[in-house]
């Protein structure tokens, strides 16, 4: 085998531009595959990040109707408040880290003032005991809320950075907001950690980074009835450990939650963009297909240009082969020689095709400000074809070759 490599790579090594040429369909076909790979691991990469929960991993599981959130306007029958027990079993599930529940109104913000200023928008987050530490919020200044506050509903409030912005000039712990004329007292400023890095494609990626959108202003979940409905229903936020999981886990809280709503009209669902994701993702994967599909064409091509290249060989080298069969060379040996000419040129090809793929798809991913992502199972595969198609193309060639009569062979010198 070592042998009949190297006799391949003096072959090539001869024939510099023949050799060249004839790799040309593979080198194009396996850069095409790697560059639209690679484009595509990218976009996505990028999906994942920006779609699935924008960063910081967290899943909201809240009550819809038809796909969308329910419209709190009209309450819905038949569905009560989150259980603890219900929660537990939510927490319990493998790969979640943390989970809380909330309630939460948007379009609220107009009716959040500070004497002259007003929120434009944003909305208004009734919050329980550990809604900060699922949602990887930190607070930055004064406090957040006490067992106390959350307990017996005070009029606190935590605002985040946005709120602020547009509701003072100056520090705003211990100064007084009214929201909807009930007058609350702010005691904290809170950020999300992940906020700098987090990515928007799609208007739904509002549902999967609902709590960083426009201002954010964070109230007692129990001090709830004091401006809205007491009997309105809760959502859950769920923070996963790892972003792969997140589509599981938020069905499986939803099925979980939907065990204790008496209203078929109305169910729990996990509103953080997976549909989109999943959409988004097989949309890519079959355009990749499509896409592999048609630059499988040139491999097409490499292979009738490398089958051609080989019976021109073979031509070549008739008496060389009337001399080794003459010398007692077996059917498999010339057979095997042809074949491992042919697979190391087109493997070679498929080296050249990966390096020029990779390259090629960083210069579009620069230029086209779009994400890439090397896939290094695609690069072997891509390898693994290109000498599958050196040894299918091969085929004919050293099965000629092998077939000469060495009398015929060495006469035609």
């Amino acid at each position: 085998m070592l042998e009949n490599i190297r006799l391949a790579l003096r072959g090539i090594i001869t024939h510099k531009m023949r050799s060249f040429l004839t790799m040309l369909g593979v080198i194009i076909g396996i850069a095409s595959i790697i560059g639209i790979v690679s484009i595509v691991q990218g976009t996505n990469a990028r999906l994942e990040k920006s779609l699935i929960g924008a960063g910081n991993n967290v899943v909201t599981v809240a009550l819809s109707e038809n796909g969308a959130n329910y419209d709190l306007s009209n309450l819905p029958s038949g569905v009560p408040v989150v259980s603890d027990e219900a929660m537990e079993r939510i927490n319990k599930l493998s790969g979640v880290s943390s989970a809380s529940t909330y309630r939460q109104r948007d379009s609220w913000a107009a009716q959040v003032y500070n004497g002259k200023y007003t929120l434009s928008n944003g909305k208004i987050v009734g919050a329980s005991k550990n809604l900060f530490e699922t949602l990887q919020y930190k607070v930055i200044k004064g406090r957040d809320f006490t067992d106390e506050e959350l307990q017996n509903g005070a009029k606190s409030v935590i605002l985040d950075m946005k709120a602020v912005e547009s509701l003072f000039d100056d520090d705003p712990i211990g100064q007084v907001i009214e929201i909807k004329s009930e007058p609350f007292v702010v005691v904290g400023i809170v950020k999300d950690m992940n906020a700098a890095d987090q990515e928007y494609e799609s208007i739904n990626d509002y549902y999967n980074a609902s709590y960083t959108g426009g201002s954010s202003v964070y109230i007692p979940e129990n001090s709830w009835p004091i401006i809205f409905q007491y009997d309105e229903p809760q959502s859950v936020a769920i923070h996963v450990e790892q972003t792969n999981r997140m589509v599981f886990i938020g069905r499986r809280a939803a099925r979980i939650l939907n065990q204790a709503v008496g209203n078929e009209s109305v169910q729990y669902a996990s509103l953080s963009s997976e549909d989109s994701e999943n959409s988004m993702k097989t949309l890519t994967d079959s355009i990749q297909l499509m896409l592999i599909g048609i630059a499988s064409l040139s491999l097409l091509v490499g292979g009738i240009g490398v089958m051609n290249i080989m019976l021109v060989s073979v031509t070549e080298r008739t008496a060389e082969i009337g001399l080794k069969k003459a010398l007692g060379a077996k059917y498999r040996t010339i057979m095997y020689q042809f074949l491992t000419e042919s697979a190391v040129l087109t493997s070679m090809g498929g080296i050249i095709g990966v390096i020029l793929g990779i390259v090629m798809a960083r210069i579009i991913a620069y230029a086209a400000n779009l994400d890439f992502g090397i896939s290094i199972p695609w690069i072997i595969i891509s390898v693994l074809f290109s000498i599958f198609i050196g040894v299918i193309f091969g085929g004919w060639p050293a099965l000629r070759a092998a077939k000469l009569n060495p009398i015929d062979a060495l006469r035609c010198e």
